[in-house]
C-alpha cells in the first residue's frame, strides 16, 4: 500500500472568502473516486496556520511515499528574493520553497496572486461555477492511483495558478479560478477506463481554460520532473 499525505492550506480574509470554497473543494475532490479516493486521515487541512504549525505539518509529509500540498490565499512575487511569498495571516508570510519539502514524490499546487509586491494589486474577479459528482468505485480508484504512484520516480512538481506579475482570480461562489477549473478537469475524467490523468496533463488542460476565460490575463505555470510517468491527479475508476 502506498502511504499518502495531503496538506490543504487555506488563508481566507474578507477580500478572498472564496478560499474557504477552495479548501472544501480540494478535500472533496481528493476523497472522491476521481481524485484517487484518499482517506480522511490522509488529509490535513490548515486554516490560516502559524508558521510553526505549518512547518510541523510539512515535516509530517516526509513520512509518506507520495504527498501533495495545496495553498490558497494571498500571494505576491518578491523581486528582491526572487520567489513567491504566501501570506498566512496579516504580516505573516512564507516563501513558496517552504512548501516544497515532503515525500520523495511530491506535488505543490499554489493558487495565489504573483503580482510584483512593489506594484498595486489588481482586483480579483470572476470564476466559473462547478459541481461535484463523485464516481462510484473508491477501492478501484485507490488501486489505480497507488499503482501509478509506484511507477513514478521521486521528484518534485509545482503548479502555480498564474505567472509572475499576474493576479489570480476568484469568486465567493466557486473559489479560485484555476483551482475550480483544475478540479473540474479531474472530475470530468469518469469514463471508467482505468486511465490516469497526470498532474502535468491536468495542469495543461486547466491552463488552456484559464487563459481562454481570462483572455490571457492569467497564465498558469508548471514545473514537472523530466522523468515519466508523471504523478497522478485523477483516475477513471
Amino acid at each position: 500500500m502506498v502511504a499518502r499525505k495531503a496538506l490543504i492550506i487555506g488563508c481566507p480574509d474578507k477580500d478572498i472568502p472564496g478560499v474557504l470554497v477552495d479548501m472544501e473543494n480540494y478535500r472533496r475532490f481528493f476523497q472522491s473516486s476521481s481524485g484517487g479516493a484518499w482517506y480522511s486521515n490522509e488529509i490535513e487541512v490548515l486554516k490560516s496556520p502559524s508558521t510553526a504549525s505549518l512547518q510541523s505539518a510539512v515535516r509530517r509529509l516526509q513520512n509518506a511515499d507520495y504527498s501533495i500540498v495545496v495553498f490558497a490565499g494571498h500571494g505576491g512575487y518578491s523581486n528582491a528574493k526572487q520567489t513567491t511569498l504566501l501570506q498566512l495571516s496579516p504580516g505573516v508570510s512564507i516563501e513558496e520553497h517552504e512548501l516544497k519539502d515532503g515525500a520523495p514524490r511530491h506535488t505543490v499546487i499554489i493558487d495565489a496572486c504573483r503580482v510584483h509586491l512593489d506594484k498595486p494589486v489588481m482586483e480579483e474577479y470572476r470564476a466559473k461555477a462547478m459541481a461535484f459528482d463523485s464516481a462510484d468505485n473508491p477501492a478501484r480508484s485507490r488501486m489505480l492511483f497507488d499503482n501509478h504512484i509506484r511507477a513514478c520516480a521521486p521528484g518534485l512538481a509545482v503548479m502555480h495558478s498564474c505567472s509572475i506579475g499576474e493576479g489570480a482570480q476568484e469568486t465567493t461562489d466557486s473559489g479560485g479560478l484555476y483551482s475550480s477549473i483544475l478540479i473540474r478537469v479531474g472530475e470530468n475524467r469518469r469514463a471508467g477506463t482505468g486511465q490516469v490523468l497526470t498532474i502535468s496533463e491536468a495542469h495543461a488542460d486547466a491552463t488552456a481554460l484559464v487563459r481562454r476565460e481570462t483572455r490571457d490575463r492569467q497564465i498558469p505555470r508548471g514545473m514537472f520532473p523530466r522523468t515519466l510517468p508523471r504523478f497522478p491527479f485523477a483516475v477513471d475508476a
